[in-house]
Formats: structure tokens, C-alpha cells, sequence
């Protein structure tokens, strides 16, 4: 019976690592795997409310029926940053049996949810598994590994990525706090603070097959030292289902088969049922995060320089449904999209926007909107996407080298795809004039405005974005045409 329970755990180990080197290659080096992340059940959750398609529900409910089947499998198997603490935890100190947690997770969790729902997303998106998972690939691992490549004169080009120094240290910080976390009381993360790991501990209360301890169970407390989830009570014979991750080391390290995966019939109804205490709580968290949410949401604005990505729509949906995870910033074929610090205000902390300075949208280009995982950004057409207005450009005429110096430029007419700019004359040179019915925003004319630090041309954000009108290209009669031939 060990040796069946070795394997199925071997098993385990297997599925978790194609898993982790899956989605670690869908933010690092697996272009086009990025939609991945759709079916991580915390972004496959948001995505319902945000823009619900067929394949987040099938993923939720996927994840929900194996839940009620084998418990938090999930956890162990298919969540990334579940995956990378056990990573965390190979040299590890023996695990101790952590007393009962409910009041903890479950105020964070319906404290989060309350703050969610009044559109304040930040707090849950600050501690969502895989956006946090997104950051530290993008920010620690792929920076840091470009980086070092460009040190040891291992990579002639520049570095790929140029994040906000912001992002780099929350990132880095969090990184580190996780691994002290895990070296302190293992999935501590994932039983307290995870609001994925307490809607799924939940459920698991239900599950059909979980891990019990037998009557030949003599509380050696081998099974409580390599628990992951500090579950386990060997003294009393006791493990906590719902904050059982199924990593089945615990049977496999039992020397007498005292831990069995065994089927459940019933469970007694105080153990389902929430207690009168936990169900004041939640409420009171949650209606508590709503009253905060909704006091803070209204003094936290949108400042209009702040230029959205495509398909973000207005500042209020986006706001309310962006997590900042990351994937569209690593994606961005531009390289303009950056983390945000004050860009939007305390609200939209790590929010991405469009810093000009750096690139600009490229014109036949959608990679945000494909792999988005909550649905933030409104998947357009490509067509829609091309005249989808994400900004408008002013022209500072007093910076401008044309006005000023009266010599030639034009740069930002040359470079506007959709033709937004007119060169008209002035004195002995031509300037650029804007027409705003026919200008996107992408900022390819301020990105290459050769005046610096402060460009001539200036895209600002709007909200909400909408189609630009597109040009009319006017066909001059054949007679006229056949005149260029004969210039006499």
C-alpha cells in the first residue's frame, strides 16, 4: 500500500514540475503560452465578472469538481507560487502542527472580497497567486538572469526589459517574504493569506477523498514534521482537510500506513455548517470591506496623462479589474508598457500604462489584449484595434526644433500611422499640426520627437477610449495624374 501511495505522490511531483516549467515558460520564455494564466482559478474567477468567456468557466468549474473530488489538489499541482514554495521548502526545518486558522483567512478573505467588490481591487490583486507569480518570474528571475547575461558579457544587445524600479523591489520583497514565510511555518501563505487557497480549503471541506489517520496510527509525529501545510496533528490524530494541499508527503513518510486516502460517506454538520462566529465574521468583513472600499474608490482618479493600454475601456472598469500582474508588460512587443507607481493614483499600484519614453504601441499589434487572464483588456478586432483611441496628442509649439530654430523635422508626421499629423508651413520650414478626430494615441510621434527631456509632441491618456475616425485618402481625376508626367 506505501509503494501505491510513493508512486501516486511521485505522480504528483511530476504533473506539478511540467506545470511550474509551463508557466514559468509562459511568462519567460514560452511566447504565446501566455493564456495559461486563464485557467489559474484566481484569474479564471475574475475573468467571470470581468468578461466572462467559455473557457474561464470551464476552467473554474474544473477546478471546483476536482476540489470536491480529491481536496486542494490544485494547490499542489497546477498553482505556480503553491509549486515554488515547495521549492522554497528543500532545505527546510521540521514542520510543527499551526493551531486552527479560520478567524485569520477568513477576515482577510471577506475583508478583500468587500474592498473587491466596491472596486478597490488592489489589496486582493497584492496577494493573488498568480499575479504575484508574474512579478517574481518577470521581475527577479528573467531581470535578473538578463542582467547578469549583459555583466559576464554573455549578451551583446541591451537588457529586454527596463522595469519601474517600483515593481523590481515590491517584487524582490516579496519574493523574500514569501521564502522566510516558508522557511518559518511552510504554506503559512496559503492558509492565511491566499484568498485562492481559502475559497479552495472550503470546498475541500466536501471533498470525497481525503487523508485520514488510522486506528494504527501510534503518534510518532513523522507525518507532522514534513506537512507542508502544518495540518497535521499527530498527537491528537487529527488532520485539517481544508488546509491540506494533498502533497501526500505525510503517508509517504508514515513508517506503519498510519495516514490512508480513504473515501468519505458523511461528515457531521457542525463540521460543514459555519459556526454562528464565523458567519458574523464573514459578514462583518465583508460588508466592512464594501464601506471601505467605497469611501476610498471616489478620491483615487484616473490623472488624465496616464495613457491606459488598448481595450481597457474607461478608468473605472479597468481600475476595477486590472490585478497588475504583469503578463502584458512582459508581452508588449513596444516594450512601452511599465509597471505604475502614481500613474493612477494609490489604486492603480502596479497597474500597467503607456510610458512613451520607452516605445511606443505598435500599430498592427494586440499582444496585451491575448494575454490578459482577468479580462481587463477587451480583446478588439484587429481592424478596431487600429483605430481604437488610447490617447491624444497636444503639440507644444514652443519646444518644437521646427518652430523654434526654424529648421526641418517632421519626425512625428513621417512616424504617425495614421496620418494624425500635417506638416504646414511655417516661415521657412513646415510644422506639425493635430488632427484630434483622426489621432489613436499610440505615441509613435512622441517617442520619436528628437527634443529631450520634454518632447514637442505630448500623448495623454482618455478615458473612456473609443474609435478615432479614419482617413479619407482623396483620388485626384486620371487627367491630373497623367499632368505629373508632363511638368510643362
Amino acid at each position: 500500500m506505501k509503494k501505491k501511495f510513493e508512486l501516486y505522490r511521485s505522480i504528483r511531483i511530476c504533473l506539478a514540475a511540467v506545470s511550474f516549467v509551463l508557466l514559468t515558460g509562459a511568462v519567460w520564455f514560452l511566447p504565446g503560452t501566455e493564456e495559461l494564466f486563464g485557467w489559474q482559478f484566481g484569474s479564471g474567477f475574475l475573468k467571470l465578472f470581468a468578461d466572462w468567456t467559455l473557457g474561464a468557466t470551464a476552467a473554474v468549474l474544473s477546478i471546483l469538481i476536482l476540489t470536491l473530488l480529491l481536496g486542494r489538489v490544485y494547490c499542489s499541482v497546477l498553482c505556480p507560487l503553491g509549486i515554488l514554495q515547495d521549492l522554497m521548502s528543500v532545505f527546510r526545518r521540521p514542520y510543527r502542527f499551526l493551531r486552527e486558522t479560520r478567524t485569520v483567512k477568513y477576515s482577510v478573505f471577506f475583508l478583500l472580497t468587500g474592498l473587491a467588490a466596491a472596486g478597490f481591487l488592489l489589496p486582493l490583486s497584492l496577494l493573488l497567486p498568480s499575479s504575484n507569480f508574474v512579478l517574481i518570474v518577470n521581475q527577479v528571475f528573467r531581470e535578473t538572469a538578463a542582467k547578469a547575461s549583459v555583466w559576464l558579457s554573455l549578451s551583446a544587445g541591451p537588457v529586454s526589459m527596463k522595469p519601474a524600479v517600483a515593481a523590481m523591489l515590491f517584487s524582490w520583497a516579496l519574493f523574500l517574504g514569501l521564502l522566510l514565510l516558508v522557511r518559518w511555518r511552510g504554506r503559512i501563505y496559503c492558509n492565511w493569506l491566499c484568498p485562492v487557497g481559502t475559497l479552495l480549503g472550503f470546498v475541500s471541506r466536501f471533498a470525497r477523498f481525503r487523508i485520514m489517520v488510522s486506528e494504527g496510527c501510534v503518534s510518532c509525529g513523522a507525518c507532522e514534521k514534513v506537512c507542508p501545510a502544518s495540518c497535521i496533528d499527530s498527537k491528537n490524530k487529527i488532520v485539517r482537510t481544508e488546509d491540506c494541499v494533498m502533497c501526500m508527503n505525510c503517508i509517504g513518510k508514515c513508517p506503519i500506513g498510519g495516514l490512508k486516502l480513504r473515501r468519505t460517506v458523511s461528515d457531521k454538520p457542525d463540521a460543514l455548517v459555519p459556526a454562528r462566529r464565523e458567519f458574523l465574521l464573514a459578514g462583518g468583513t465583508l460588508l466592512g470591506g464594501a464601506l471601505l472600499g467605497k469611501a476610498a474608490v471616489p478620491g483615487m482618479e484616473k490623472p488624465s496623462a496616464a495613457v491606459m493600454p488598448p481595450g481597457a475601456g474607461s478608468y473605472e472598469r479597468f481600475g476595477a479589474r486590472c490585478v497588475g500582474c504583469g503578463l502584458c508588460v512582459g508581452a508588449c512587443r513596444g516594450r512601452v508598457l511599465s509597471h505604475s507607481v502614481t500613474q493612477y493614483g494609490m489604486r492603480g499600484f502596479l497597474q500597467p500604462y503607456l510610458d512613451f519614453n520607452k516605445g511606443a504601441c505598435q500599430f498592427d499589434c494586440r499582444r496585451c489584449m491575448e494575454v490578459c487572464p482577468v479580462g481587463a483588456l477587451r480583446l478588439l478586432p484587429m481592424e478596431e484595434k487600429k483605430r481604437w483611441r488610447i490617447g491624444l496628442v497636444t503639440y507644444v509649439k514652443e519646444r518644437c526644433v521646427a518652430y523654434r530654430e526654424d529648421i526641418d523635422c517632421g519626425a512625428c508626421a513621417e512616424h504617425c500611422p495614421v496620418g494624425a499629423l500635417d506638416m504646414v508651413p511655417y516661415k521657412n520650414t513646415l510644422i506639425p499640426k493635430v488632427n484630434e478626430a483622426l489621432c489613436i494615441g499610440c505615441g509613435a510621434c512622441q517617442n520619436i520627437c528628437p527634443v529631450r527631456p520634454l518632447q514637442a509632441v505630448v500623448v495623454s491618456g482618455v478615458s473612456p477610449q473609443v474609435s478615432a475616425m479614419k482617413k479619407v485618402s482623396v483620388e485626384k481625376p486620371a487627367a491630373l495624374e497623367a499632368e505629373k508626367d508632363f511638368p510643362f
